[in-house]
């Protein structure tokens, strides 16, 4: 507070306490108190207003105000000059000053003389805020909305402090009963789409977005909310050009471009990918270098991108901002295995597995690049201490562990654009109830997941597992011509069925084959010589031993749409683009040998097989003409499989792994904002940890 006395200007000559008075207005603290001290001396006896003046000046003036704040009262302040004064002299000056408990205080008595003003309870909602005294600013914000319930600027501030508070089903609620507010909130209009992105009320959130003029929003948070709110409702073109509308109407923020980037992320063409999110998420990190989500966005696009090298900096910024960003980290260990530094990769990776102990997909991945940067010791040590802790986790039998995947369905972690997708592809006239067919293709995600946990931790015990395993004649009088010719022969599979089965099924036949495997090579398992590690090996690297696994006679195994690769090729299939790899028919037709496509599926509870011969090279066929019709007919046999029984989908790897979700720009219905408030939807929105 201010201490210093200011020189006299003939206060002594009025004898009473309006001398006091007249000081303090003019911000003359020793003076008024001299005054009042004198009208006391002279006998006069203050009044309400003599005391509320002298304390004015003392909490002005005193070191510690703390004991004058504690002598205001109400009956000193239900004069409307005195409430001014105090708000102007005293609260005013404190907040200044960053004294927000006396600020507090002083309001509080404010409030309760004049309990009809709005603004002071407004104002110490928000004071009280500041201080994270939430359940006392929502109280009193609530209480100024029932005084008055048609103010904007109350409604907002509700909102907002519910949400600084973590109590976000009570903002969306207070956003969706007064949500025709928001049209004329002006500068606070973001405030309802948040409220109501953050509880899940995507619907209602797009509803509002779209009601707003985009040529004329009032800010940048409210341009970056109605990008998100239309985003999160999977009005993707929308969304877009909702952003694109608002850069134009002169707005810009870190926000609005990483909202924008995100969008043509969603939408996922080549060009939207690599070009134009990349060049909204580098103007995002530019405009703020200190927002780690700009940041990471910027880096994890160059990776996707193939920029492995120039990804490094902004995801290692990244990191520096938030440490505990667990995927950050992985996105920057990504990068610097693409950029060849395998070693610093390693570090990245050991940092999340100390970081999270108990997040067993970070040790997998860390005993990869310890392989790959020739720790080959600390690799295997790693590795075996993972396969226990997967062990330990695991129930008793294999029988008990398939007993228990039906308590875990609801649990698994599938993105809803999966379903969606894998639904779509369904035989026509196919009737079954929709809640039935998610069931069983939960079921088959998580079944397969389960094979892999008994085939890695409890090889002791395989032949639990392999009592699934159905009649393998069909099989091996399938296999029995490629193997009569005494050459190697391409498996074309993917990440459908229970793809796990298909090891056991080959070792049983006695096929001498090999598998492209993300297992790392330092496993001990039985059947590691069947595996060509894809985790701690270059791309180069796999692909010449699998050449020399064909050359020796060996059936090669590939999940010919499951590179790992971040940046690896695209195709379209079935209106989304999944990644595919040429090398297996290309490989076919440099040596000269067959190919089938193979994918065990789920008949009456047991593992079974489709087995199809693919295309052989015509005389004289030139090798890209050979692949894309090789192309076309491993997609033919994938497409058959997928419109099947949904337990042989999976869910997951492979062509599962880019899938998003189906524009609903030109889909939803035109409600309006007051029809929509009235229906909620939920959205459940998960992400996968994939191992494949």
């Amino acid at each position: 507070m201010d201490k210093t006395a200011t020189p006299s200007t003939g206060l002594m000559d009025i004898e009473s306490f309006d001398a006091c008075l007249q000081a303090v207005r003019r911000g003359q603290w020793q003076e008024a108190l001299v005054a009042y001290q004198d009208a006391l001396d002279s006998g006069e006896v203050p009044d309400a207003s003599a005391r509320l003046y002298s304390l004015i000046a003392r909490i002005r003036s005193e070191a510690d105000a703390t004991q004058a704040i504690s002598e205001l009262d109400a009956s000193m302040v239900s004069g409307t000059a005195a409430r001014v004064d105090v708000r102007r002299l005293v609260v005013g000056q404190l907040v200044r000053d960053g004294s927000l408990e006396a600020a507090v205080a002083v309001l509080q008595v404010l409030v309760e003389a004049w309990p009809q003003i709005i603004d002071d309870r407004r104002l110490l909602a928000s004071l009280l805020g500041r201080l994270k005294r939430w359940d006392d600013a929502i109280a009193q914000a609530d209480a100024a909305a029932r005084i008055a319930p048609e103010n904007v600027g109350i409604s907002g501030a509700r909102i907002q402090l519910c949400l600084q508070a973590g109590r976000v089903a009570d903002a969306a609620q207070i956003a969706r009963t007064t949500l025709d507010q928001m049209e004329v909130a002006d500068a606070q209009a973001h405030i309802w789409m948040t409220a109501l992105i953050r509880n899940g009320d995507r619907e209602l959130a797009a509803h509002a977005a779209a009601t707003l003029d985009h040529d004329a929003l009032p800010n940048e948070k409210t341009a970056a909310a109605a990008v998100q709110a239309l985003l999160a409702d999977k009005r993707i073109g929308a969304a877009i050009i909702a952003g694109e509308r608002a850069l134009e109407a002169g707005h810009e923020g870190a926000a609005l471009r990483s909202a924008l980037g995100q969008a043509y992320l969603e939408r996922g063409s080549h060009e939207d990918r690599t070009v134009t999110a990349l060049g909204h998420f580098a103007v995002a990190s530019e405009l703020a270098p200190g927002d780690v989500r700009a940041v990471s966005l910027y880096g994890e696009s160059l990776l996707r991108a193939g920029r492995y090298a120039d990804s490094i900096a902004p995801l290692q910024a990244a990191c520096a901002l938030a440490p505990q960003l667990e995927h950050t980290r992985a996105m920057a260990a990504r990068a610097m295995r693409y950029a060849g530094r395998h070693a610093d990769a390693a570090e990245e990776l050991l940092t999340l597995v100390h970081q999270q102990p108990e997040r067993l997909r970070w040790q997998r991945a860390a005993v990869a690049a310890l392989s790959q940067s020739q720790r080959k010791e600390e690799a295997s040590e790693l590795y075996e201490r993972y396969l226990k802790k997967r062990a330990d986790a695991l129930p008793a039998t294999f029988a008990e562990a398939l007993a228990q995947l039906d308590s875990k369905l609801d649990t698994a972690p599938i993105p809803q654009a999966r379903l969606d997708w894998a639904w779509s592809m369904r035989r026509p006239g196919d009737n079954i109830d929709y809640a039935q067919w998610e069931r069983a293709a939960r079921w088959g995600h998580l079944v397969d997941y389960l094979l892999l946990d008994w085939m890695e931790c409890r090889e002791e015990q395989i032949e639990e597992a392999m009592t699934l395993l159905g009649s393998l004649d069909d099989a091996e009088g399938a296999f029995a011509p490629y193997l009569a010719t005494g050459k190697g022969f391409v498996i074309a599979t993917a990440h459908v069925g229970p793809m796990y089965a298909g090891l056991m099924t080959l070792e049983l036949l006695g096929i001498p084959s090999r598998w492209l495997s993300t297992t790392p090579s330092v496993t001990r398992a039985s059947y590691s010589p069947a595996l060509i590690s894809t985790a701690d090996q270059t791309e180069a690297q796999v692909a010449k031993e699998c050449l020399r696994a064909l050359q020796s006679g060996y059936a090669v195994c590939l999940a010919v749409e499951g590179a790992p690769n971040p940046a690896a090729p695209r195709v379209t299939f079935q209106g989304q683009e999944v990644t595919y790899s040429s090398f297996a028919s290309r490989a076919v037709h440099r040596l000269g040998l067959p190919s089938v496509f193979y994918a065990p599926r789920w008949e009456n509870g047991k593992v079974m097989h489709t087995i199809k011969t693919l295309p052989e090279p015509l005389p004289g066929e030139d090798v890209e003409a050979y692949s894309i019709r090789w192309q076309h007919a491993y997609f033919s046999c994938l497409r058959e499989h997928l419109a099947g029984a949904p337990e042989n989908l999976r869910l997951s790897g492979g062509i599962w792994r880019h899938v998003t979700s189906v524009d609903r720009t030109e889909h939803v219905s035109h409600k309006t904002v007051h029809e929509a408030a009235t229906q909620t939807r939920t959205y459940n929105v998960e992400t996968l940890d994939e191992t494949d």
